[in-house]
């Protein structure tokens, strides 16, 4: 099979490659009253929050000599600088210049679109304006009842794509993480977003790609072990749906639900990718059968994600070992829809 390729205008910064899209900027409790300094899309950044408590981000150093913001204070819901006290609101501009009453018009910074959800502060990238909705995931959000949240976050030496595509890649769940299955892992391609209703409102159309891997019983040592736990199945599914710099998940044992997972991403630099992981396992209300089934499904998550760290953090990022078999259509697809949104951060550049 012939992967997709597609050139980049070169105004995209170099090494990134990554697209119009949604991606964390860092978790809610990050960020409290004071600015916080943060690198992001190989940028320097601030992040602050105004006078209602919203999140505001920001390129860091000031317009007028270059001080970071991020050593500033907030002052009537802006931003102060801390060398000569210009003031920023959230819009990005300058609203304020001690001792003088004319403000120059350049003095402005542009603020990445952001919205807070699911305990994190999300940022779009790509265009002056977000191209879609960021999606949603109910049972992430603590009012939901029925189910019991972890959170996971692991700084890798990956790309973004790299991180993503490895949901569509079946074979690795074999090779990788050992699973000792009765049968072959199988992997279909979805085209309707009802079969991931479960997961949350849809995905905007053009921004969503969806997925369904299947595989049976294990066996083996694994088999015994999920035995005792009373965690094996005849049959595991899981579905991904997911935009273009996130996944929303969903894994089923023999029909019933498990957990629903989010996959999202927060890329600092080239080859510098946080991977955040936010489960939710599902309980039945029987206390003791609940604790088991939520231990071991933190534990299986854990340890598949742990596993993947080493061999992400020493790939070669690009495409330049790429002997693609048939059962590789899932990463190649999911490559083409990624690149498909790269090009249109060059089109906004």
């Amino acid at each position: 099979m012939t992967p997709h390729t597609t050139a980049v205008d070169a105004r995209v910064p170099a090494g990134l490659n990554l697209p119009a899209s949604w991606y964390v900027a860092f978790p809610s409790g990050q960020l409290a009253k004071r600015p916080r300094a943060l690198k992001l899309f190989g940028e320097p950044l601030v992040a602050w929050r105004d006078g209602a408590g919203r999140p505001v981000l920001m390129p860091r150093h000031c317009p007028h000599m270059g001080a970071s913001l991020a050593d500033g204070k907030i002052v009537e819901g802006g931003l102060q600088c801390p060398f000569h006290h210009w003031r920023f609101d959230r819009s990005g501009a300058c609203v304020a210049v001690p001792g003088t009453a004319r403000i120059p018009s350049k003095a402005r910074l542009r603020p990445y679109p952001t919205v807070e959800r699911h305990g994190y502060v999300w940022a779009w990238y790509g265009s002056e304006e977000p191209m879609f909705p960021l999606p949603e995931m109910p049972s992430l959000d603590e009012d939901q009842p029925g189910h019991r949240r972890f959170r996971l976050a692991d700084s890798t030496g990956a790309t973004v794509r790299r991180i993503l595509e490895n949901t569509y890649d079946p074979d690795h769940l074999v090779a990788l993480h050992g699973l000792e299955v009765a049968g072959p892992c199988r992997l279909r391609m979805l085209t309707d977003q009802q079969q991931t209703q479960d997961h949350g409102p849809p995905i905007d159309a053009e921004a969503w790609l969806g997925a369904e891997l299947t595989w049976p019983g294990y066996t083996g040592k694994l088999g015994a072990v999920t035995r005792l736990l009373g965690t094996n199945a005849e049959e595991f599914v899981l579905r991904v749906d997911g935009w273009p710099a996130g996944q929303r998940i969903s894994y089923w044992a023999d029909g019933v639900p498990q957990y629903r997972l989010l996959l999202a991403t927060t890329p600092i630099a080239p080859n510098r990718t946080i991977q955040h992981i936010t489960a939710a396992v599902l309980t039945t209300g029987r206390r003791w059968r609940d604790l088991r089934h939520y231990l071991a499904n933190r534990l299986e998550i854990t340890f598949a994600s742990h596993q993947d760290l080493p061999v992400f953090n020493t790939m070669e990022p690009g495409d330049r070992h790429g002997i693609y078999l048939e059962r590789d259509r899932g990463v190649l697809r999911f490559r083409k829809h990624y690149q498909q949104w790269v090009d249109r951060v060059a089109d906004h550049a």
